[in-house]
């Protein structure tokens, strides 16, 4: 049995989508899953043993070529370069702006070309641009590496994102997105330790140890990109990867069964095995929905804090007395503890069903951290450092569960691929304000960018509890009869060979 190609959505004017009611078209043929749960759990765990190690090694290589900078700046880079770190936060802007600025042409760009081909080639194109960073000797061509950078990496998060939500039903995708996001909560935390490592190199045949950081982390991304294109299954319940030549496949036929007809059950939206195409209407309607620019604005005020802390954190611990290598090895600790926050939080969104909640205690969390750290200016050095630590510990988390929360509640596979290149995009933008937050001028106590970020974080908290009510209650009109739900419908194959019926789910919001 197989799916058909062959959805529609069904939209009603001022239709909420979100968790659906199954029902089906004819009483007759209803088409169920054919296979036990015992099947799907252990289809589950082998796709998280494929999938999300190959996705989060890519996410990994892209958080070390993009935070290196946080570790260059403990070395000699700024006096190499004759600049202030004001000028090395002009070009954290500048990579922002560049990744902000390609986003979606990427994403629309991906799904022409496809997520294991496109994806693949940007891998080793920003690989190459970060190891190139080693050979820049002014400030000119700093700015123009880490724009090309930003212009490089641009899509694919998003792109990745897209490519996970195929293969997964949506009460897993909070827990799976997590995972794929260790890539880079794991580079936050491994980083400062590899560049301590690498640092202590300098000045070693005469080059400096912020360009050994750059030449060696990024040759290691242009390898992980050949990884990524021989060892990615290509598409949904296609195992077999360039590597085996077509002669193997990771899935027997029956599990490539069951892995795209339990996604499609799921949610009819979701055409398997078929490109899609986005217009500039789906764009438009996409960028204008106000329920998914709320979750823009959580992003956004959530990782202006993150990126200011994440870049000047072992900065700030330096300055308690410690050397570049020690303070950079110290600031690991903060990215340690966000790896289990982020695990335990995302695990529970989908143990209850829940997002906001999950949201929430994330973003109470960065609150609580960030006025330990405002005040922490008269503190002993012990006390100060485990400030800075819990604020690192913040990390993506809230940005992280707002993706998941998003992706669900997505009505179509084109809203979707725009809404994740968007979300993105506020991440990104808001490393670009990230970036001015901590200016040369507020150095060694930075009193007003603790300020700064304290107000962000009360900000997330408000929008977040927010965010929930509004679906809650837009939840409560749908099941008043209210307002009419919009009918997502595919047409499945039965049993019985030869025979079509038709799925359909009414939607509702996740909250």
């Amino acid at each position: 049995m197989a799916a058909a190609d062959s959805s529609h959505y069904q939209d009603a004017k001022g239709a909420l989508p979100g968790d659906e009611k199954l029902v089906f078209a004819s009483d007759d043929e209803s088409p169920v899953a054919d296979w036990t749960e015992a099947e799907e759990d252990a289809i589950k765990r082998k796709l998280d043993f494929i999938l999300i190690p190959i996705l989060a090694l890519a996410f990994f290589a892209l958080q070390m070529d993009r935070g290196n900078i946080a570790n260059a700046l403990t070395d000699t880079i700024t006096r190499d370069l004759g600049v202030t770190t004001d000028a090395i936060n002009v070009g954290g802007s500048l990579l922002s702006a560049g990744i902000v600025l390609l986003e979606i042409p990427s994403n629309i760009l991906l799904q022409r070309v496809g997520p294991h081909r496109w994806l693949s080639v940007q891998i080793v194109c920003w690989g190459l641009v970060a190891t190139f960073q080693s050979f820049i000797t002014n400030y000119g061509g700093f700015l123009a590496t880490r724009f090309i950078l930003g212009c490089a990496e641009s899509g694919f998060i998003p792109g990745a994102l897209y490519t996970l939500s195929t293969w997964y039903k949506k009460g897993e995708s909070n827990f799976r997105i997590s995972l794929f996001f260790l890539g880079n909560l794991l580079a936050g935390a491994t980083v400062s330790l590899i560049g301590a490592g690498i640092l202590s190199m300098g000045p070693r045949y005469g080059i400096s140890g912020w360009r050994w950081l750059f030449i060696i982390e990024g040759a290691v991304t242009v390898g992980v990109g050949f990884i990524f294109f021989a060892l990615l299954p290509p598409t949904v319940g296609n195992g077999s990867p360039w590597i085996s030549f077509g002669r193997w496949s990771y899935f027997t036929p029956r599990e490539s069964h069951i892995i795209k007809r339990r996604v499609l059950l799921d949610d009819p939206a979701k055409l398997n095995g078929t490109k899609i195409h986005i217009s500039g209407r789906d764009v438009w309607n996409t960028v204008k929905d106000a329920r998914i620019l709320m979750h823009v604005l959580i992003s956004i005020s959530a990782t202006i804090p993150v990126n200011a802390i994440n870049t000047y954190g072992p900065s700030v611990i330096k300055s308690l007395g410690f050397d570049s290598v020690r303070a950079n090895a110290m600031a690991s600790v903060g990215q340690f503890i966000a790896v289990a926050l982020v695990l335990v939080l995302g695990w529970g969104a989908d143990k209850t069903g829940r997002k906001a909640p999950a949201l929430l205690v994330a973003a109470v969390w960065s609150l609580i951290a960030f006025t330990c750290l405002r005040q922490s200016s008269t503190w002993v050095w012990g006390r100060r450092y485990a400030a800075v630590v819990f604020s690192m510990a913040t990390n993506s988390t809230v940005h992280i569960l707002n993706v998941g929360w998003l992706s669900v509640n997505c009505q179509r596979p084109q809203q979707r691929s725009i809404a994740m290149a968007m979300i993105i995009m506020a991440a990104n933008a808001a490393g670009i304000a990230g970036s001015q937050v901590f200016r040369t001028s507020d150095a060694p106590l930075y009193v007003n960018a603790f300020t700064a970020c304290l107000t962000m974080s009360a900000f997330v908290v408000v929008v977040t509890v927010s965010q929930g009510l509004w679906y809650h209650f837009g939840n409560r009109s749908l099941d008043a009869g209210r307002v009419e739900a919009p009918v997502v419908v595919a047409e499945v194959e039965t049993a019985a060979p030869g025979q079509i019926t038709e799925v359909k789910k009414e939607w509702r919001w996740t909250w």
